[in-house]
């Protein structure tokens, strides 16, 4: 097949995974989309992938390297705001394109539910990362839409928790010593936790988020019921585990102090802190240089990370490579300026660019043993 019928067959992808806007572990038809694609091309699919309905992994060709891609296809509330369409697309481009000029090795596409939390696939990376996904692979490529052009990524560890407290109802004038208010547990625990920023060092880059998602049905009434959800994040994952064990310790406390039950749900699998792999993102800089495409590596920046992703428990398990495509110019994040950017008949030929740039990366190292090796020694000498 011709690379311009790969083009249209991109751009396609993008524009029908765009409509269908499935929120994260729902992606039926994006990931269908996604596996027919790849198995029409010759790639061999599993699905489900680790129990998960929405996940796959589709492998070609035999033998090493083994290079992984990463497919993202979920949707937010208000559509595609983050742009997983265009990493979808950019995933099955780089695949085929790489597959039209394999003579050695295999590539594998990781199709990833609900990188943005939602539903019971919530983190499907870090699933896929703790049960083994990604042993023999010898290295991953992401990408992720953004306003400016660069390679590398920073990313905080995450954790999201929901606190359910249960009281007992009354009537909240003629009888409140007969109830036991869950909404008083809920705001002592909001409290609580919010006053512990002042026990976190600076250099944990942490970040504490906290909503309440119910507090009660009547202002009467002792609340007998009341939801709390937690998102913490910090730029080490063995800090966040501490900071996550003792905000679990001290809700129970409260709980226990007010006489509620009390519910915690993890909501998510943790994701951990990036760990960068300056050899991979180093080639896909110079591969987009050669586009003539003005660049960010961002490994050269000493800023912290200002967002989370469960692409970076991948890194954590296997040297990774990361792309940011631009879409265009001081974009907020999940917002509806976002959506419009997304739009594959704004952004296609930068789709394009970027999958060129990476599937060029990629055949470098696939050709070339002595790259491959500087990458893997960078990750084994890499120090916490």
């Amino acid at each position: 097949m011709e690379e311009v019928g790969y083009d249209n067959i991109i751009l396609d992808i993008s524009r029908n995974i765009y409509n269908f806007a499935e929120l994260g572990s729902t992606e039926y038809k994006s990931s269908k989309l996604l596996m027919k694609t790849l198995e029409d091309n010759g790639f061999t699919i599993t699905n489900p992938y680790i129990g998960m309905d929405t996940a796959f992994r589709a492998e070609y060709g035999v033998g090493s390297p083994v290079v992984g891609i990463l497919a993202e296809y979920d949707a937010l509330p208000n559509g595609h705001s983050c742009g997983h369409n265009l990493i979808s697309a950019w995933a099955i481009g780089t695949a085929l394109k790489v597959h039209d000029r394999l003579k050695k090795g295999k590539i594998v596409v990781f199709g990833t539910p609900s990188e943005e939390g939602i539903g019971p696939y919530a983190g499907s990376k870090a699933i896929m990362a703790n049960n083994g996904a990604f042993k023999g692979i010898d290295f991953v490529m992401g990408m992720h839409p953004d306003d400016i052009w660069a390679v590398g990524s920073k990313a905080l560890a995450d954790a999201e928790m929901e606190f359910v407290f249960t009281g007992k109802a009354a009537h909240m004038a003629a009888s409140p010593c007969q109830g036991i208010n869950a909404l008083d547990a809920l705001v002592t625990s909001y409290v609580a936790i919010n006053n512990m920023r002042d026990w976190i060092k600076n250099d944990k880059h942490s970040v504490i988020g906290m909503i309440i998602r119910e507090g009660g049905k009547a202002s009467n009434v002792v609340p007998d019921r009341a939801v709390m959800e937690v998102d913490v994040r910090s730029s080490s994952s063995l800090f966040l585990e501490k900071l996550v064990a003792k905000i679990k310790n001290l809700v129970k406390s409260i709980s226990d102090g007010y006489g509620t039950s009390l519910e915690i749900r993890d909501l998510m699998p943790m994701y951990t802190e990036y760990r960068p792999n300056k050899t991979l993102d180093l080639l896909l800089y110079n591969e987009l240089q050669n586009l003539n495409i003005d660049t960010l590596n961002i490994d050269t920046i000493v800023d912290a990370a200002n967002g989370s992703t469960d692409e970076a428990n991948v890194s954590l398990m296997v040297p990774t490579g990361h792309v940011d495509m631009k879409i265009g110019t001081n974009l907020p994040g999940h917002s509806e300026e976002f959506r419009e950017a997304a739009n594959p008949g704004k952004a296609g030929k930068n789709l394009i660019k970027a999958i060129n740039a990476t599937s060029n990366a990629i055949m470098e190292i696939i050709e070339n043993k002595e790259i491959l090796k500087k990458i893997k020694k960078e990750f084994s000498d890499y120090d916490e």
